[in-house]
């Protein structure tokens, strides 16, 4: 197989992965009502929506940077470099935002995700495949599972043991 070839498997298996995790996370949120989904308490303070939005930041910057544009890390008051200090950033600037802009932005970042894996130069899809697989289809799996335990301990979560 060739390199171009390769290339090709490999940005079709992270579009099939991508699409399956962001199904499974679809189908758990389809259960979920609006209260449900607000309500603080996934992990420490953080609700579903607050998942999303993290989420949609960490693709968001994917897609930024590699359009060229500078990491938006740097544009974070004190620019932290621990990764909590950013997800308590995120968390913060996003925490009062209505749960419909949350879902609007986490839906037009997925399809902009997908787009991205689609068309980005073989070589630079080569040289950041794990990166961009870390914010998308591994990134969704890992706040499924958190989302999953959430619901099973959950008594009255929609769907919930």
């Amino acid at each position: 197989m060739t390199n171009a070839q390769e290339t090709r498997t490999r940005r079709d298996q992270l579009l099939r992965s991508t699409r399956e995790a962001h199904t499974r996370l679809e189908e758990l949120l389809a259960g979920l009502s609006e209260e449900e989904q607000t309500r603080p308490g996934v992990t420490d303070g953080w609700s579903v929506k607050d998942h999303l939005a993290h989420l949609t930041w960490w693709e968001q910057r994917v897609i930024r940077m590699l359009a060229g544009d500078p990491d938006p890390i740097s544009a974070f008051p004190g620019n932290p470099e621990d990764e909590d200090a950013i997800n308590a950033y995120v968390f913060a600037q996003n925490r009062d935002r209505p749960l419909t802009d949350v879902r609007t932005a986490f839906d037009a970042s997925y399809q902009q995700m997908l787009h991205l894996i689609a068309t980005t130069p073989d070589d630079v899809f080569d040289a950041r495949h794990d990166w961009i697989s870390g914010n998308a289809d591994s990134h969704y799996d890992e706040h499924l599972r958190m989302l999953q335990s959430w619901r099973e301990r959950t008594p009255g979560a929609s769907g919930a043991g």
